[in-house]
């Protein structure tokens, strides 16, 4: 199993355990033990990692890295139960942090969808909802000012514009905005740049 990761930062990686000869996922949570999980950076000797594996769920674990051991271009993890007879098939994550910088930005980006609930959308104004991956409001006044605003869904799609005011209002995000062309309509889609 192969999937993108940051470089030098704590994260959660996902993945499941089958029990050991069978098909099923490993559902019942099984015990850890040192050496169970182990990593190489970059192609190294492999060490014991800092943390074991969590269940969270159907047969679905989970690992939390720490900022060293994702301080490579390729990280190998594996899972392997030192027991004997084994309870989990040998399991194996391959960490690519290659693309480091596309994952950053994208985890930067602020997505953000017009609700209409208490403030209905103008061509120079609109209250929002975050979207992934950030959904925590910014509660500091006139934070984006300055920013740009671009619709990426609805009648608006295509068009920009800079942020002259920012707001929580409602517990909503509200963004005035030099004046677009078209109104937004609830639930269109816009990034903050």
């Amino acid at each position: 199993m192969e999937i993108d990761g940051i470089y030098n930062k704590v994260q959660t990686f996902y993945f499941p355990l089958v029990d050991f000869g069978a098909t099923d996922f490993e559902s019942t949570p099984v015990t850890f033990a040192t050496g169970d999980v182990q990593v190489s950076i970059d192609g190294g000797n492999f060490a014991n990692a800092n943390a074991t594996c969590n269940h969270e769920g159907n047969g679905i674990y989970s690992w939390v890295c720490t900022a060293a051991e994702v301080t490579g271009t390729r990280i190998v993890v594996t899972i392997i139960d030192q027991t004997d007879p084994k309870a989990w098939e040998d399991q194996c994550i391959i960490i690519n942090t290659q693309m480091t910088a596309t994952v950053e930005a994208g985890q930067g980006i602020i997505i953000g969808k017009v609700n209409n609930t208490a403030f209905t959308a103008t061509t120079t104004a609109l209250e929002s909802d975050r979207q992934w991956p950030d959904t925590t409001n910014q509660a500091t006044a006139d934070h984006f000012i300055g920013k740009l605003i671009c619709f990426t869904s609805g009648n608006a799609r295509g068009e920009i514009s800079d942020i002259t005011d920012y707001a929580l209002a409602n517990d909503r995000e509200k963004y005035t905005y030099t004046a677009i062309v078209t109104t937004p309509s609830s639930n269109d889609r816009f990034v903050i740049l």
